[in-house]
């Protein structure tokens, strides 16, 4: 098979199972049932990427490429920031969480995350008003990272608890999200 051919089947497969893991957990999907549903023969998964956690990894992996290009590519930081407390984003949230509480030690599920790495330079090339450090940039991104990641698993929950349960999700959720992007605006 050819290497576009082989990528084309990978793509396929990372995403047949991005949801998969994101609504089952990653330890609860076979890699059958991620083949079926790519619609690859299930061979292939051991040939051209090996284990279910060598799939997870690469799940993760492409989710940070995709979006450190999205990060990159935004009008602004705020832009960039917008992209990562998206609805979307608690599918990723959904993944690490059940990785971790399935035992996974997080630093082997992505290692660095060359999305993050690109929002902390965004953030620190855009924020004016102080001479922000390459920490307080990281820092910055690790509050969002934070946040969109506890928001996508519990934010329904939280909205009801807060009292906020008649108004709809969507806007109680860019509300939040909007509160965090002005408290590290980049205006």
């Amino acid at each position: 098979m050819t290497s576009t051919a082989r990528e084309r089947v990978v793509s396929r497969l990372i995403a047949a199972a991005r949801p998969l893991f994101a609504e089952k957990g990653p330890s609860r999907v076979s890699l059958r049932e991620i083949a079926a549903a790519a619609d690859v023969n299930y061979g292939l998964i051991h040939q051209y990427i090996g284990t279910k956690d060598d799939l997870l990894k690469l799940v993760l992996q492409r989710a940070s490429a995709d979006w450190a290009d999205m990060f990159a590519e935004a009008a602004s930081a705020d832009d960039a920031i917008a992209h990562i407390m998206r609805p979307k984003s608690s599918e990723y949230a959904r993944i690490v969480a059940q990785s971790v509480l399935e035992g996974k030690a997080p630093e082997t599920l992505l290692g660095k995350s060359p999305a993050l790495a690109e929002l902390s330079r965004r953030i620190k090339n855009e924020i004016e008003q102080s001479q922000m450090s390459d920490d307080d940039a990281r820092l910055a991104v690790a509050a969002i990272t934070g946040l969109a990641l506890g928001w996508g698993l519990f934010g329904r929950y939280v909205q009801e608890i807060a009292g906020l349960g008649d108004l709809p999700e969507d806007d109680v959720t860019e509300g939040v999200y909007a509160l965090l992007r002005r408290a590290i605006s980049t205006d």
